[in-house]
């Protein structure tokens, strides 16, 4: 893992091959049996995987744990279903909103909204910098399905640089996200990512958790908490 952990914090990202059984990806997969198929996906999903899948989630607990060096939480979960009926482009950008149990007005925190019930805000850099995303791929995800593409290194640029370096940044550093079903992406909340609508529509589930290894400042808590 040591090799994980360094292109972690060198690149932002790593793409760890085979975690996850083919088996243990349709027992996750049919944790979400009511998914519409022009949903696009399944907010708040935490609850409904580990219900089903829970050796699966606790693999991915275990290696969020590994990752960070340290004890971590999950704070949020998302199925992303992207399909011929929900097929959609996301530009460049960076997961800076976090999920909080209630709004209580801290500095550094800003840009609330409510989505699906549950309060989120924008959490300054030493919060998001302590977090880890596991994308679970769930379907084989190629470069003509809506594979998500990375910029290498960019989770180091400062926010207010982050588009520009989009602009400016050799293609090379784009890096798409080719995966096969049960194989785990880790990335950094802060690196910029993106996706394009499929060439090739067909399914493409992914379970998409994000960790925490730090408290909030007081009054603030963790959703999942």
């Amino acid at each position: 893992m040591e090799g994980a952990r360094e292109q972690l914090r060198r690149d932002g990202y790593a793409l760890l091959r085979g975690k996850i059984s083919a088996r243990d990806c349709g027992v996750v997969a049919a944790a979400f049996p009511a998914t519409s198929p022009r949903a696009g996906g399944v907010r708040n999903a935490l609850r409904s995987a580990e219900a089903h899948a829970q050796a699966s989630v606790q693999a991915l607990h275990v290696l969020a744990d590994d990752l960070l060096q340290r004890p971590a939480r999950a704070v949020r979960a998302i199925l992303f279903d992207k399909s011929p009926a929900a097929n959609w482009a996301v530009t460049w950008h960076r997961d800076l909103m976090i999920p909080v149990r209630e709004r209580h007005e801290v500095p550094g925190y800003r840009n609330w909204s409510v989505k699906d019930g549950v309060c989120h805000v924008q959490a300054p850099m030493e919060i998001l910098r302590g977090m880890l995303t596991l994308r679970l791929h769930l379907d084989d995800c190629d470069a003509r399905n809506g594979a998500l593409r990375v910029l290498a290194g960019s989770h180091d640029i400062k926010q207010a640089d982050a588009q520009q370096a989009v602009t400016t940044t050799d293609e090379a550093r784009m890096i798409t996200c080719v995966a096969q079903a049960g194989d785990v992406l880790a990335m950094r909340p802060c690196l910029l990512h993106s996706s394009c609508k499929a060439e090739r529509p067909s399914r493409r589930r992914i379970l998409h958790i994000e960790y925490a290894a730090e408290e909030l400042p007081p009054p603030l808590q963790w959703a999942a908490a």
